[in-house]
């Protein structure tokens, strides 16, 4: 997709199921047949798009976690979300507004396993 900004809300699609495994969170995606996998810090983020988010607002949270500036942060939430969003594993609305369509991300920083 590539679409998705500092302005954009989000949140994990309900689609795909995650456990737990060793250090990751492995994902199944049960209609495409595909396995992907997260790190900790990965898993962390999938854990904060339960409910819809602002990107930014993720961002900042994530910052503040993990001590990290927050222009390296952004860019590197913004590649994973973007990543997950192409394999469908995302809701995607434009901006804060409410009434923007939903979209579903096809095609992750998730890796197929």
């Amino acid at each position: 997709m590539g679409d998705i900004t500092l302005e954009s809300v989000v949140r994990r699609a309900r689609e795909v199921v995650a456990n737990p495994v060793d250090n990751e969170l492995v994902m199944m995606d049960i209609e495409r047949g595909a396995y992907y996998a997260l790190n900790a810090i990965g898993a962390d983020i999938w854990e904060r798009l339960a409910e819809p988010i602002q990107v930014a607002d993720l961002c900042a949270q994530l910052q503040q976690e993990y001590n990290v500036a927050l222009a390296d942060c952004e860019a590197d939430v913004l590649a994973l979300l973007n990543d997950m969003a192409t394999h469908g594993l995302l809701h995607v609305q434009v901006g804060r507004d409410s009434a923007a369509r939903v979209q579903v991300g096809r095609g992750s920083a998730a890796r197929p396993t």
